[in-house]
């Protein structure tokens, strides 16, 4: 998948309302889009063919034909897994929303998968393996994803912290240098509280990597290395669900690449790692027979 759709209802945000007319008639009959012409295309979303080649072009597409040739092979991936975007019903089944989520998380999977240029997560992974400290930075929802990506680090004995408290993320990001990293968490790429902490960080010379949506976002704009990730969101889904599980995916992506850059020193990590939580736990175990039985 090119994640096309992805992105034609993601410029409905910054394209030009005639390129947006353009934009909402694709969202709307995109079975049908990929047989018109530029001129049928522009006749039935009140547009100019003009307009129909500007919003190609906006897309990074190299024309018409292109944008049809990528469309089309998103809708034959979305048909062959029937991953048909569908909305809740407050009188709808169990089995119903447990089909809606699941295709609508994998879906975001699918769409997030091709929107990462493959030149921006080579470098972050770069950045991340020469790293001497990586500092994950989230807030909210996101971060769960920035604690859930330390917890993998360390066991590969990288060091990372990912504080909770936006005073500590400033505190952290102002004693970086330049052989340090931050990931930088946001889905709509302008959380001013990640901004301000990117901000202190670059004034470091430590280098920025964004996990965001496929917007021109603030942070974008301003990170070392873009990874785009997409979310099917409703008004149910105000807890960045489906979001949240792509920036996890990417998480795992960054994480892989790095155990395997060095696969045998980290396999010897997550041994020990392993081993050290094993024999607490027998040891917590032991203390509880002993506490019961006292």
């Amino acid at each position: 998948m090119e994640g096309v759709l992805y992105k034609v209802r993601e410029s409905l945000s910054y394209v030009k309302p005639s390129e947006g007319a353009v934009a909402e008639y694709i969202l709307k009959n995109p079975e049908k889009a990929v047989s018109m012409t530029v001129s049928q295309l522009a006749d039935a979303s009140y547009a100019s063919p003009s307009a129909v080649m500007r919003y190609c072009h906006s897309l990074g597409y190299n024309g018409f034909k292109d944008f049809k040739l990528k469309l089309s092979g998103d809708l034959a991936v979305i048909n062959l897994h029937d991953l048909e975007q569908e909305t809740l019903l407050p009188d709808d089944s169990i089995d119903k929303m447990m089909a809606v989520i699941t295709n609508t998380n994998i879906q975001s999977l699918y769409s997030s998968l091709q929107l990462i240029q493959k030149d921006q997560i080579e470098t972050a992974y770069e950045y991340l393996m020469n790293a001497k400290k990586i500092d994950f930075y989230g807030v909210g929802s996101s971060f769960l994803i920035a604690y859930d990506a330390i917890q993998k680090f360390m066991r590969i004995n990288k060091a990372c912290t990912a504080y909770s408290d936006f005073h500590m993320q400033k505190v952290s990001a102002v004693n970086l240098n330049e052989d340090d990293v931050v990931v930088a968490i946001s889905y709509s790429g302008e959380t001013q509280q990640i901004i301000d902490c990117v901000k202190i960080a670059q004034s470091k010379s430590a280098k920025v990597i964004a996990i965001t949506k496929y917007a021109d976002s603030h942070l974008r704009a301003i990170a070392d290395a873009v990874l785009f990730v997409a979310a099917q969101e409703d008004e149910f889904r105000s807890a960045a669900m489906s979001s949240r599980i792509a920036s996890l995916n990417v998480i795992d992506m960054l994480y892989t690449a790095c155990a395997y850059e060095d696969y045998d020193s980290s396999l010897a990590h997550l041994n020990q790692t392993y081993d050290i939580i094993q024999q607490s736990q027998r040891e917590d175990a032991r203390n509880a027979r002993n506490n019961k039985n006292n």
